[in-house]
């Protein structure tokens, strides 16, 4: 097979996943069947592929869209029958699960539904069957700089929407046929979690074998993570081959006897079929993911080419299975973990397929380990830092002593002990031999997580930027006889030494981040960098602060914060305190009253290069009122002006106005996201604001920034922007401009992102 076809059509999918707008599913189908005949033409075939292909995820993304749960419908309550299906994820006192919705209920209803419940009456297992009573809403993410984009990732997953359980549900009973190889997942996940002792090591165990991650904590994820180890838990070939090859050893030699019954078999194809066969239900075991879908291919292929004595290219191996996920499953590009899955393997192909096998013993093999460490360092580094944003030199060595450890002791033991759990038998041994390996090799990511030479995160870079490091990093690490291979070198360079966003003397630029319904304001001068507002969370690290800050600090080029204002108390302005480190004496904190470093007391005021920052509320002795306490905060400069007010009503908007004759602002940020008992008319027409930003979820069940508040803005002519349709918003203000309006949705539009409204100002 010419592999230049599969290839054709993997490029056509691959441009299609560009696209901002998508056509109606019909227009997409009436291509495809116009298209498919020029197939029949060698000449146009490989251009007709490439159509093809495009054709192909524009009608299924289309559909996709179509099935999803629309804004509008949010909040909608439906009971719900239908079936549970994958692994139900346990969080604490919540239980999350992909559930698919019986045919012929509500017009509209997605046909997969994620469905949280909160303190479950029921042990919910798969292939349960529930009627639901459910509050819809559409499928959402945040969108931040440098942010996980978790709308698309639901997109990938062909989640139509996510829904919350409202009400006591009613178990109908178990389906015949759907979910048996997940309760045998959740069956086997559970014997292992009770017979490992040590809690981590056990949420590896699950991981390892069953891509079970439910109970692995935020604190080993990130440790992983940060020692370049996550890898490691991806189903893929090494679980994949290591079980085909057992399995060709035991069942060749178990049914060697049919070889006598018939001429047409021997041992080679007895031996492949069980190879195949047992791949493949540890694919499904294994949760078949994507990495077990492409192990499971180019294994399928190789057999094939095997058993027609035709010899194969490692890489049109991967061309093809690359072809036909895509043809199963067009969306599966919008996943990281499938660039992660077919990079390493396609660097790996790239830098040894040409190269001669040496047989050195166990030299030789160590050295064959250390090279592939190696390429696989310098090949995924543009993934790395251009598209995930992180540097982590540790990785190395980490994984000089994971890989081999978890290849030759780890997963042999673990692989047996589900073996021995399945046939009911004693696991004791390998179980105990599995958990030995697992806590030396924690505590050797535990050391080198300790190194200042550890995790780094870094500036993102541009397409074009990323595209030429990648061509740079298979230059270098091409075979040798290369030409001037250390030339890529200098293509590598520009993405690991970025040119990072700078200000102008004069200039200004506040980020309004997108933490849903609460508030976190960073504003940036030349000289510093100003925290206003922490964003909701609990107060003790788990917020959506932590999530945004680093990736937005890190795009500007910004290492630390300068100054905090904390307007007031509420868990939606101050819920993030807990990921900031307070004791830092670099760092200058004001909030209401006090309650964390000084209180901001109108007139305190100070300068930042041309800039000036004044507190206009509260007035000294004013008692604690809540959001009517809140620090309001004015930024005035050669650029314009802009105004933070934090919670507070038309009441103190009057108070403002007496005090303040002259009080303008060209930028407002809306109180509490907009709500109704804000920015009177008489506020707004003195401000006289261009612009009205509002910090607000998605999904926001009080439905601001209230209609009432967009009429009044919308009769000064003030522009209003949401964080809930644009994702994080930044406004650049620099001496004789307007303010220069930039949204993260139209910085980078999308079809799966409804964003109204969003587009950048000149």
């Amino acid at each position: 097979m010419d592999w230049r076809l599969p290839f054709s059509f993997a490029v056509g999918v691959l441009l299609a996943t560009l696209t901002p707008t998508l056509p109606p599913p019909g227009w997409s189908l009436v291509v495809l069947l116009i298209v498919l005949p020029c197939l029949c033409f060698p000449p146009l075939r490989q251009l007709g592929l490439i159509v093809v292909g495009a054709g192909w995820f524009l009608f299924q993304a289309g559909l996709e869209q179509e099935r999803s749960w629309e804004p509008a419908d949010a909040g909608t309550r439906l009971t719900v029958n239908g079936t549970v299906v994958g692994l139900p994820e346990y969080r604490g006192q919540r239980v999350r699960f992909l559930f698919i919705p019986d045919r012929g209920q509500a017009d509209g209803l997605p046909a997969r539904l994620q469905v949280s419940w909160y303190r479950p009456t029921e042990y919910v297992r798969p292939g349960q069957r529930w009627e639901l009573p459910l509050r819809l809403d559409p499928p959402h993410g945040r969108l931040n700089p440098g942010g996980f984009d978790l709308h698309r990732h639901l997109v990938a997953l062909r989640i139509g929407g996510l829904a919350s359980v409202v009400d006591v549900p009613r178990a109908l009973g178990q389906s015949r046929w759907r979910g048996r190889v997940d309760r045998q997942r959740q069956y086997l996940s559970e014997v292992l979690q009770a017979e490992t002792r040590y809690h981590r090591a056990a949420a590896l165990t699950r991981a390892l074998a069953l891509a079970d991650r439910a109970g692995m904590d935020a604190e080993l994820s990130e440790r992983l993570r940060r020692t370049g180890t996550a890898h490691l838990l991806a189903i893929s070939g090494l679980h994949v081959g290591m079980v085909a090859g057992l399995a060709a050893v035991v069942g060749g030699w178990l049914l060697a006897p049919l070889v006598l019954a018939s001429s047409r078999l021997d041992r080679r194809r007895l031996a492949l079929f069980c190879a195949l066969l047992a791949a493949t239900g540890y694919g499904f075991l294994a949760g078949w993911t994507l990495p077990t879908q492409r192990a499971l291919i180019m294994l399928v292929v190789a057999a094939g080419a095997l058993l027609l004595r035709r010899g194969l290219q490692p890489a049109h191996a991967l061309v093809v299975a690359f072809a036909f996920i895509l043809l199963l499953d067009p969306l599966a590009p919008l996943a990281s973990g499938f660039w992660l899955s077919f990079a390493a393997v396609a660097v790996l192909i790239w830098a040894f397929a040409w190269r001669p096998v040496a047989d050195g013993g166990s030299s030789g093999w160590l050295a064959g380990l250390f090279r592939a460490q190696v390429v696989i360092a310098i090949g995924m580094l543009p993934l790395n830092v251009g598209v995930f944003q992180h540097l982590v030199p540790v990785a190395f060595p980490a994984n000089l002593v994971a890989i081999p450890l978890v290849g030759l002791l780890i997963l042999p033991s673990l692989l047996l002990s589900v073996v021995l759990i399945m046939l009911d038998l004693p696991a004791t041994w390998t179980l105990w031999l599995t958990e030995t390996g697992l806590i030396w090799l924690l505590r050797v990511l535990d050391v080198l997580d300790g190194l200042d030479l550890g995790y780094r995160q870094v500036p993102g870079a541009g397409l074009l930027t990323v595209s030429l490091a990648l061509v740079g990093a298979l230059w270098l690490i091409a075979p040798r006889g290369w030409p001037g291979r250390w030339l890529g070198l200098a293509l590598i360079v520009p993405l690991l030494w970025p040119r990072l966003p700078a200000l102008e003397p004069d200039a200004l630029e506040m980020t309004v981040m997108d933490v849903g319904s609460g508030l976190a304001v960073l504003v940036r001068t030349a000289d510093e960098v100003l925290l206003y507002d922490t964003g909701p969370g609990d107060g003790e690290g788990n917020d959506a602060l932590g999530r945004t800050l680093p990736g937005l600090l890190n795009a500007l080029g910004a290492d630390s914060l300068d100054r905090l204002v904390v307007s007031h108390g509420h868990r939606a302005h101050a819920g993030g305190l807990g990921t900031l480190d307070l004791s830092d004496p670099g760092l200058a904190v004001f909030s209401a009253h006090g309650v964390v470093g000084q209180p901001c007391q109108s007139g305190a005021e100070w300068h930042s290069g041309s800039w000036q920052f004044r507190f206009l509320h509260p007035s000294p002795g004013l008692p604690d009122l809540g959001g009517n306490s809140a620090c309001v905060l004015h930024v005035s400069g050669p650029g314009g002006s802009l105004l933070l007010t934090g919670g507070i009503d038309q009441s103190v908007e009057a108070r403002l106005l007496l005090e303040n004759e002259d009080l303008q602002a060209d930028v407002l940020v809306l109180s509490a996201s907009g709500h109704r008992r804000a920015g009177s008319a008489e506020f707004l027409a003195r401000l006289g604001p261009r612009l009205a930003l509002a910090s607000v979820s998605a999904v926001d069940r009080s439905g601001r920034p209230h209609p009432e508040l967009a009429d009044r803005l919308n009769a000064i002519e003030a522009r209003l922007v949401s964080t809930a349709w644009c994702g994080a918003i930044t406004v650049t203000m620099q001496p004789g401009a307007e303010p220069r309006l930039l949204t993260q949705a139209g910085r980078q539009p999308r079809f799966w992102r409804r964003g109204q409204g969003c587009e950048s100002s000149p």
